[in-house]
């Protein structure tokens, strides 16, 4: 799966950086960022069911709630689903790594965690106003953003063949994942995603299928 940002993108941590920064972004002991593979597992499977939603309204059986929880697993449930996910990384994440550790280690003195964080992240300020207009006190929030235009892949893992049709779906669910993270309906988290692999059908395939499925 290829995630690219199409805005500034807050993953959350749920921790703060100090006293200087109230939401924090999710990172490497190297200050590399990633997107946790239980964050994309959450978003996806609701696109997923959002267009289960907008396939019933055409009356059409592609796949069922059933199916959904067959890939994603039931909700509240321990038993997992058939796809498993991992974190997803920065494109060129292994030799970024490489590179990064070589120059902590000749010029630690000079290079560092903080250094990473600022070349993939900006500080966005944020504070309330009242119905007055005025900014209300203590309201002023931090936060760490990745930037607009970074471009991320994660590996969907299945210990089982699937059916072509559930692949289908899941490229549709894929494409329809337009937000992410933390403040995604206040313009942070705007993303463009497309799922890749050897048994990934091509999409405009699927959406012709989908179309004579309509027809019909």
């Amino acid at each position: 799966m290829n995630i690219e940002l199409l805005s500034d993108t807050l993953v959350g941590s749920g921790e703060g950086w100090g006293a200087t920064i109230d939401s924090d972004i999710v990172f490497d002991k190297l200050g590399l960022p990633y997107i946790p593979a239980k964050r994309i597992k959450g978003c996806l499977r609701e696109s997923a069911v959002e267009v289960l939603e907008m396939f019933e309204q055409t009356n059409i059986g592609f796949v069922s709630q059933k199916e959904i929880d067959s890939l994603f697993g039931e909700v509240g449930k321990a038993k997992s689903g058939d796809l498993s996910f991992l974190n997803a990384y920065l494109e060129d994440y292994a030799s970024n790594k490489q590179w990064i550790e070589w120059l902590e280690d000749k010029h630690g003195s000079i290079f560092s965690k903080d250094t990473v964080l600022n070349t993939f992240t900006s500080i966005r300020r944020q504070t309330a106003i009242d119905k007055h207009g005025v900014k209300k006190e203590h309201s002023l929030r931090t936060s760490r953003v990745l930037k607009k235009g970074l471009k991320f892949s994660e590996k969907m893992e299945t210990s089982e063949e699937i059916e072509i049709e559930k692949i289908d779906f899941l490229s549709f669910a894929v494409r329809n994942l337009r937000h992410i993270g933390t403040n995604r309906n206040r313009g942070f988290g705007l993303v463009s995603c497309s799922l890749s692999g050897e048994t990934v059908p091509n999409y405009k395939e699927s959406i012709a299928k989908f179309q004579k499925l309509v027809e019909e």
